[in-house]
């Protein structure tokens, strides 16, 4: 692969750009970004986290990002965070999971233009405590509300749940930490491409790394691709090129090995 077709750089958060048990960005891996930005190459984040979740981690400034793809496409920003791109949850079918969550007595983490949880419960803290949140609030859905990402808190996160499948304009994605929904429409690639055309650059011209079933799009359409290697083994059997752990900064590894840095 010649380095010339690769002028943008997409990166997970959560187990793949930083580490939750330091709960930080490896200093590796901010090596990394930086010697990428020297070559030109546009650098981005691309997560589930929506802008408030990427400040409660204090990692939307840790850098000079060239743009953010935030909630799983839901919103496309750029450098300046300004919005290029928005598609949320419909109200209506947010009101029935709120409704169904409320029924089958599960907390929800919920992000869009606002953060807040439904529960202060065991499973809701171990969540927070998991991704590294703090201070959310918790409180009840208000009129004003829009999400891009409802999350269950709960145990049991591989367990279908039929009524969620159901709700209209929603998808359902079974990972590790948790049961998150999302609109059906879009995907971080589709978020990915937004950004690719507002820098003028051809959409499959990037190289991704990530970890989970929602990373699984944008890292097949991606020039090159690196999957983490302690993440989703549904990934990891349908992308060929694997890298280390976050906990060993393993991307720095990656495109190192491939004389990237």
């Amino acid at each position: 692969m010649k380095k010339t077709t690769i002028q943008a750089a997409f990166f997970d958060i959560d187990g793949t750009l930083y580490d939750h048990e330091t709960k930080q960005i490896p200093a590796l891996h901010m090596e990394m970004l930086r010697a990428l930005q020297r070559q030109g190459i546009k650098i981005c984040l691309c997560s589930g986290r929506a802008m408030p979740l990427l400040r409660n981690l204090g990692i939307d400034d840790a850098i000079a990002w060239d743009g953010y793809v935030c909630g799983n496409g839901s919103y496309v920003y750029d450098r300046d965070r300004q919005p290029l791109y928005q598609n949320v949850i419909p109200a209506d079918s947010a009101r029935q999971l709120f409704q169904l969550a409320a029924q089958d007595g599960f907390g929800l983490l919920v992000a869009g233009n606002c953060v807040f949880t439904t529960r202060d419960d065991p499973d809701t803290r171990a969540l927070l405590d998991a991704v590294s949140l703090v201070d959310i609030p918790k409180r009840d859905l208000q009129p004003e509300d829009e999400f891009c990402i409802v999350s269950l808190a709960i145990a049991d996160t591989q367990t279908r749940r039929p009524a969620y499948e159901a709700v209209p304009h929603v998808q359902v994605l079974y990972n590790t930490l948790s049961v998150d929904i999302m609109r059906d429409d879009l995907s971080k690639y589709e978020g990915i491409k937004v950004l690719m055309r507002h820098f003028g650059f051809e959409p499959g011209a990037y190289m991704a790394f990530g970890d989970a079933l929602n990373d699984l799009e944008m890292l097949e359409h991606a020039a090159l691709a690196g999957a983490m290697a302690d993440g989703d083994p549904r990934v990891l059997a349908r992308v060929e090129n694997h890298c280390p752990s976050v906990k060993e900064a393993g991307i720095y590894t990656f495109l190192s090995e491939r004389v990237w840095l």
